[in-house]
């Protein structure tokens, strides 16, 4: 067990290398002399109007502060400080060589082969300006030039503070709904890169609804318990309760038909094992850290999950990851629910339905073809690595 968590350490720091090296690409050019054209990363069209209007706006973002930004042809270099913004950002920009810099944390939940597909230039994006704590280097941050940063919340905020570079909060302090959250991510975003809002996320999720409604209708009283397990490390069990700004599990079970053991439980929180027996869940997902094949192997010091109903029917899951994971709000979040649903009622969706929805969706988001290597890679991407 000791090597099996030397390993998982040592390939995080794998991946945060990878994301800060490959710096020698010049920086992309400024909005002006970028390409009006998709990258074939998006499908998303440039707003006319707002292209060939220069003039700053004032907007108020989703942390209800009021930010002067410039206008969208003005605007060619982008950083993210805050990691699953990033999925949002690649879904709606024009060209992915306007993003210049990204929080490294981005690509420890992710998934490299597929942000490989959807961001190409990923690895020589500069990630060294921000440490995994989101202490931010001013000197570092200014060497890149970039006409506007998206952050989460104060905390990320520290360090871009009294900068002339305009700053906007993705924060929706209050909002408990993956769905709202996303679609107004993916709004605020459209909107300030002046590309088309009557595309984007809510058809997404549309479309993902309507389908739950239809799988969901003759599930009754009889729905599943699960259980989301943030982090196992060090012989601490952290699991995501009642919704919060860090754990997202319960909006996504309920979506999906399933009862959250954990609700009892104020936004995540660290619980025993004797807590995890008494909840007895029917199925149990694992989002970071200890992967769901070192519980499914029950080879863990101080925790013995054979006693679990989960354990014995094998309905342990790590949850799928694409350009982040899935239980955190992100560009591909209307997938998660449906993915949970064939989980834990597999009667009503087979796992080859869903196969052909990711197929589908990365099609009409992306403009992506994905081979079977890559929907293996998203479902199974912490079994084939054990990270």
């Amino acid at each position: 067990m000791k090597n099996k968590i030397i390993a998982i350490s040592l390939t995080a720091v794998l991946c945060l290398s990878l994301a800060a090296c490959g710096q020698t690409s010049a920086p992309s050019q400024a909005g002006k002399d970028r390409p009006s054209g998709a990258s074939g990363t998006s499908q998303v069209s440039a707003s006319t109007a707002s292209e060939e209007s220069g003039a700053p706006r004032t907007i108020t973002d989703l942390g209800g502060h009021e930010v002067t930004i410039p206008a969208p042809i003005e605007i060619g270099k982008i950083v993210i400080l805050s990691p699953p913004v990033m999925s949002f950002v690649v879904s709606a920009i024009p060209d992915t060589e306007m993003i210049v810099g990204i929080n490294s944390r981005s690509f420890l939940t992710s998934n490299p082969q597929i942000v490989e597909r959807v961001l190409p230039n990923w690895k020589s994006v500069e990630s060294s300006f921000v440490d995994v704590n989101f202490a931010v280097n001013t000197e570092s941050l200014l060497a890149l030039e970039p006409d506007i940063i998206f952050y989460y919340g104060d905390f990320q905020k520290k360090g871009i503070e009294g900068l002339s570079i305009p700053a906007v909060d993705f924060l929706m302090k209050g909002v408990n709904s993956p769905e709202k959250m996303s679609v107004a991510w993916d709004r605020q975003i459209r909107e300030i890169l002046g590309t088309d809002t009557s595309v984007g996320i809510q058809k997404e999720w549309d479309i993902t609804n309507a389908k739950l409604e239809k799988l969901l209708e003759n599930v009754g009283e009889q729905k599943k318990r699960g259980l989301c397990i943030k982090l196992n490390q060090a012989g601490s069990i952290m699991v995501m309760g009642s919704d919060s700004f860090d754990g997202w599990a319960q909006s996504f079970f309920a979506l999906s038909g399933i009862e959250n053991v954990a609700t009892s439980i104020e936004g995540t929180g660290e619980v025993s094992m004797e807590q995890i027996y008494e909840w007895n869940p029917d199925l149990i997902m694992c989002f970071q850290d200890v992967p769901a094949s070192y519980i499914l192997e029950n080879s863990i010091e101080g925790q013995d999950w054979s006693l679990l109903t989960a354990w014995k029917n094998k309905q342990v899951f790590d949850v799928p990851r694409t350009t982040y994971a899935w239980v955190t709000p992100c560009a591909d979040s209307p997938l998660f629910p449906l993915w949970l649903v064939s989980k834990a009622y597999p009667e009503l969706v087979s796992d080859g339905e869903v196969r052909t929805e990711i197929k589908e969706y990365y099609q009409r988001n992306y403009s992506v073809t994905l081979t079977e290597q890559d929907i293996d890679s998203i479902l199974g991407y912490r079994e084939a690595t054990g990270i």
